[in-house]
């Protein structure tokens, strides 16, 4: 039986944020968790966000993050007053035609996309009421490259701001 290597660094591959149009006072990411199960050369990584409206009006809150290329969204969802909403993947023609369709509505949409050789995009954007919170859930599952005789996992998470309850979990 082969070992599996984890490697964690926190710089660059993963870029996982949340993001608004207004000025970064406007919200905060109280929450941000990590967690990865390997299991022999496979891998599913959850990562989970949580932001505050706290202004007295209604904002936009974007959640952006790149996973690696040879990875897949299995799982995509938010909560927002204790309601959740699922994503749903679709054909890429498709699903532009339906993320431009919703933006120009108003409503909230993800979408992925190619970043370079070697990562995926995702975004997503919801509107917020004024002093609510929305959690942001998002999984993918990818099997590990062999580089050096280990398998190796990175996981680079720049959540954009200081937030008070960062977490990493690796289990393997």
């Amino acid at each position: 039986m082969e070992r599996v290597v984890v490697l964690m660094a926190l710089l660059g591959l993963l870029l996982a944020s949340a993001t608004t149009l207004a000025d970064k006072d406007d919200w905060d990411i109280y929450s941000f968790h990590i967690n990865s199960t390997v299991s022999s050369r496979y891998a599913t990584t959850v990562i989970t966000s949580r932001v505050a409206n706290r202004m007295n009006d209604s904002k936009e809150i974007e959640f952006h993050v790149r996973i690696p290329k040879n990875a897949f969204i299995s799982k995509f969802r938010m909560l927002i007053d204790g309601q959740f909403y699922d994503g749903v993947v679709k054909g890429k023609e498709k699903a532009q035609q339906q993320y431009t369709e919703a933006v120009s509505r108003g409503q909230s949409a993800g979408l992925v996309s190619s970043v370079g050789r070697t990562m995926e995009e995702f975004k997503t954007s919801v509107t917020l009421a004024a002093h609510k919170k929305v959690t942001f859930e998002l999984t993918y599952e990818e099997l590990l490259k062999r580089r050096l005789g280990k398998y190796e996992l990175q996981i680079h998470a720049r959540p954009m701001q200081p937030v008070k309850d960062f977490k990493q979990n690796i289990r393997g």
